[in-house]
């Protein structure tokens, strides 16, 4: 049976909630080593030099294939003198609680902790397609400038944008694409094509009474 979009909404929360607990722990370990920079600059390079580029190395670390010994096997072999003691045994101990397929969760939260606690906003610029650097330079010198505070800019392109910008600033969202000015245009032709029809109806109702 197909899952509904309330079931996904519920599942991603929960993938979400997994990976802050699981941030705050490789944040913690992290601050302990006085490696915070250098792991989380490792780990998002695991993210998107690896897992997101071979195949065979993300399922092999985030599948549920391999057993735990042969998942941490592949760890040693592929990182074991390439990455930092704190994120390999971080990776370890995910494996173990079988959390490997919420890495990407896990990475994002770690980010997003380790920017709240350094007063950096980030925000999320959805266009129609990809924003040239020089602009997405001056949008983030002007949101800077606006919230007095540094901000780190992540471009998403969606095409059905059809242009403008979506800004995602936490839980806040400031629509000022095309697809949603037309979509205020459309409400508001329905909205007087409604008053007008409504309002012949009257004067027919009215003429016939009179």
């Amino acid at each position: 049976m197909a899952g509904t979009s309330s079931d996904k909404q519920t599942f991603d929360l929960g993938r979400q909630r997994i990976g802050t607990v699981y941030a705050k722990a490789l944040l913690a370990a992290a601050d302990e080593a006085g490696q915070t920079d250098a792991v989380l600059e490792e780990f998002g390079s695991l993210i998107h030099d690896v897992i997101n580029q071979r195949e065979d190395l993300r399922h092999a670390i985030c599948g549920g294939i391999l057993s735990e010994e042969q998942r941490i096997e592949v760890l040693d072999k592929a990182f074991g003198d390439k990455m930092s003691p704190v994120l390999l045994t971080f990776l370890k101990v995910v494996t173990q609680h079988e959390r490997q397929d919420c890495l990407r969760e896990i990475y994002n939260a770690t980010v997003k902790l380790n920017n709240e606690r350094r007063g950096i906003v980030e925000i999320t610029a959805t266009t129609a397609t990809e924003l040239p650097q020089e602009m997405a330079a001056n949008l983030t010198a002007t949101l800077q400038s606006k919230l007095g505070r540094e901000v780190v800019l992540k471009s998403e392109v969606d095409p059905d944008v059809i242009g403008g910008l979506i800004l995602h600033v936490g839980d806040t969202v400031f629509d000022g694409s095309v697809a949603n000015r037309l979509k205020q245009l459309r409400q508001k032709a329905l909205e007087t094509t409604a008053q007008e029809a409504k309002a012949s109806l009257e004067r027919f109702t009215n003429s016939t009474q009179s």
